[in-house]
């Protein structure tokens, strides 16, 4: 049986390094991981450096600043890395301009997963989430 662990951090400055990540994998039985960018944290080179350096045990999911208008190119531009399969978001994140889902559209339109950042789990039942979702019927959402 293969056992994947589908939320994991690491990092230099706040979670522990991928090597110790790698050891405690190795220690339990777990094949591979999903690395996971931490909330608020949009500087992905590290994430992408593990992927690289262990692209058989390592995917990810990364973070971009909704805030910024190029917020989906930046997506599109971080997704053609390897080992790129998400991006981390918010239900409530909106893109400036136009169409506040852009970077929604974006994550879908590039089939990446959307690990939806919840801090609070009732949020998942609100009527906001769910217009959201209704809203991108060939997005996948990860809670």
């Amino acid at each position: 049986m293969l056992i994947v662990d589908t939320h994991c951090h690491a990092g230099t400055n706040w979670f522990e390094p991928a090597e110790m990540l790698l050891h405690q994998m190795d220690m339990n039985g777990v094949a591979k991981a999903v690395l996971i960018q931490h909330g608020g944290n949009y500087d992905n080179r590290y994430l992408l450096e593990c992927v690289r350096r262990f692209p058989e045990r390592f995917v990810a999911v990364v973070g971009v600043d909704v805030a910024r208008p190029d917020a989906p190119e930046t997506l599109e531009r971080i997704a053609k890395e390897q080992g790129v399969v998400g991006i981390r978001l918010h239900p409530r994140d909106r893109s400036p301009g136009d169409d506040p889902l852009a970077i929604w559209r974006k994550a879908s339109d590039l089939s990446l997963v959307v690990s939806c950042f919840l801090v609070d789990p009732t949020f998942a039942a609100a009527p906001e989430f769910q217009d959201l979702v209704k809203a991108l019927p060939d997005c996948t959402f990860v809670l």
